[in-house]
């Protein structure tokens, strides 16, 4: 490009100039014998132009020029036809664009001075190119529906399949329903007016392995008039191995043993009848008392619940081993509170406290009111919050190296039990062991990163591994490639595309256990969900973007008549030149 002029076909240009180049020379050749007769010089400069001439109607001259007012309307899934004639009749010469996701309209948007978008809006994954352009998003109206899905992809067998969500318009004495992978039903719920409502659904999955629920819209008749695939992974429930150490039997561990036998943990109690004689109590798991603790004898243990007194009175070897299978071997530890423990001080009871004076407190379920000790836990960076809501927390652990150890400032929750709030209960105490108990080694953990994975659309997701080489295959035994985290080298990110409806796996070459599944969406499944999604999306990614145009410079063909008018010239001349002089 010089001074604003380029070429059409700039790909041509080197192979034009040394064809005309050749041209030329050739030209000269021929011509040489008769340098003596005068008409040498004044041909080879019309040769020249000549030549020159062809070679600009081979490459098309442009010349740039500013361009400030040149709009572009982009068409996205559920544009409105009404909208798109009312916008073409107020701003004149819009360039219309019409958005698929799998093709690219970058040289289209590059001649554009700002852009106006309609329908749902963009994927989120092309967001970057408009980022040089001025746009404004003109959102559709949120589609009646549902606009709100949440439900826990994987889950262990036996544990609760709750779908949560919100309905946005739906038809009055319509209905919802649950359905297993065989069709059948398994929870229901009757809308009964037509405004926003907010819908739980629940199940219990009878069997591990990938299945795909649906959840079904039927009218009043029972007719169906939508479907949408819940893809869930059950996983065989890995035994837990819990260890529950008391001075003097209680009746919070009491319930407490009892209830995690009934969830299925293995369970040990361990009470100290008089010095140095003690009852033991076994539940789903064969006898096998406890005397010393030593860290070989704490690896057989997922979790150790033990009261505070009982911990603090161990010597400090026993303390040493506790405090070492936390941090080597990821064991958790769950001290039961007492008086005892809020006045230890935070180098040696791992928590710090402060006296709040309060002896009740409110949980946000059903505003069920719990006893408490009168204090707080001073807030730390190091402390995690284990069932946060937004009045406060309860419970609180703390890493320690590979494990955690945890409390409470609750005081009898069994008491919870007695009130027939079986399900409070509950909740507390899975939450408390879910967040402590030993984590299971896997050589692979893998995360997705992309909420509706669609065929042909890019699937992101990360995995964390230890191993020295890794590598990823596709659904299609394609290696993907992997984006190691230059702070965190035991951290991968990476992108595929997935060519299939439904299952699709990625594997770890040569080992087919560590694999991990996901499911691909057909493009017409949960379509209110994704538009919404979408169009907030998009409102917040072209909020606040600014609206001025931008400059932009194109080049614009110059008209090749000249160059033709050159070229004719220039051969009539070549023509006649020889005649003239034969005749002289």
């Amino acid at each position: 490009m010089i001074n604003g002029f380029s070429f059409a076909q700039k790909e041509l240009l080197i192979p034009v100039i040394l064809g005309s180049l050749l041209v030329f020379v050739a030209f000269l050749v021929k011509e040489w014998n008769t340098r003596s007769s005068g008409r040498f010089a004044l041909n080879s400069v019309v040769a020249f132009g000549t030549v020159l001439a062809l070679m600009c109607i081979v490459l098309e001259p442009t010349k740039q020029v500013e361009m400030q007012h040149q709009q572009g309307l982009l068409l996205t899934s559920g544009f409105v036809k009404d909208q798109q004639d009312s916008l073409v009749r107020v701003y004149k010469g819009l360039e219309i664009l019409e958005y698929n996701p799998k093709k690219s309209i970058r040289a289209s948007l590059d001649f554009l001075t700002s852009v106006l978008v309609i329908g749902n809006g963009l994927e989120e994954f092309d967001f970057y190119k408009l980022d040089s352009i001025p746009t404004t998003y003109l959102p559709n109206e949120v589609p009646s529906g549902i606009t709100r899905l949440k439900f826990t992809q994987r889950l262990n067998l036996g544990e609760d399949l709750i779908v949560k969500g919100e309905y946005d318009q739906p038809k009055k004495s319509s209905f919802l329903v649950l359905q297993d992978s065989r069709g059948n039903g398994l929870d229901s719920l009757q809308f009964s007016d037509a405004s926003i409502l907010d819908f739980s659904l629940k199940a219990v999955p009878k069997v591990s392995g990938n299945f795909v629920y649906q959840l079904v819209e039927k009218d009043s008749l029972g007719n169906r008039i939508e479907t949408n695939p819940i893809p869930i992974t059950i996983l065989e429930k890995e035994p837990v191995r819990i260890l529950i150490l008391n001075t003097f039997p209680t009746f919070e561990t009491k319930y407490l043993k009892n209830f995690l036998a009934d969830e299925g943990y293995e369970v040990t109690v361990r009470s100290q009848l008089t010095k140095g004689k003690y009852k033991f109590e076994y539940f789903n798991t064969k006898a096998s008392p406890i005397y010393q603790f030593s860290s070989e004898s704490l690896k057989q243990y997922d979790a150790v619940i033990v009261d505070t007194e009982t911990y603090f009175n161990f010597g400090k070897s026993v303390k040493s081993n506790f405090e070492n299978s936390i941090h080597e071997n990821g064991l958790g530890l769950f001290i039961q509170p007492s008086e005892k423990l809020f006045n230890l001080g935070a180098k040696t009871s791992y928590f710090s406290f402060k006296r709040d004076g309060r002896n009740e407190f409110q949980l946000p379920i059903g505003n069920i009111t719990v006893e408490k000790y009168p204090f707080r836990f001073n807030n730390a960076f190091a402390l995690n919050p284990i069932n946060a809501h937004e009045l406060g927390n309860l419970s609180y652990y703390k890493q320690l190296g590979l494990g955690r150890v945890a409390t409470t400032t609750l005081l009898n929750s069994y008491q919870l039990l007695l009130k027939g709030e079986e399900q409070a209960y509950a909740k507390i105490w899975t939450q408390i062991l879910d967040k402590i108990v030993k984590q299971k080694e896997q050589a692979v953990d893998w995360e997705s990163q992309t909420a509706f994975p669609k065929e042909g659309e890019p699937f992101n997701f990360e995995l964390r591994t230890n191993l020295e080489e890794i590598s990823v295959l596709n659904n299609e035994g394609n290696r993907v490639p992997l984006l190691q985290n230059s702070t965190v080298p035991f951290k991968y990110s990476a992108t595929t595309y997935p060519k299939k409806k439904g299952w699709n796996t990625l594997a770890v070459e040569g080992d087919s256990t560590t694999s991990f599944s996901y499911y691909v969406f057909g493009a017409n499944d949960w379509e209110s969900l994704r538009a919404s999604k979408k169009i907030a999306a998009n409102k917040k990614q072209f909020s606040n973007d600014s609206k001025e145009n931008r400059t932009v410079m194109v080049n614009r063909p110059i008209s090749t008549m000249l160059f033709y008018i050159l070229l004719l010239l220039g051969v009539g001349w070549l023509w006649l030149s020889p005649k003239l002089y034969t005749d002289n």
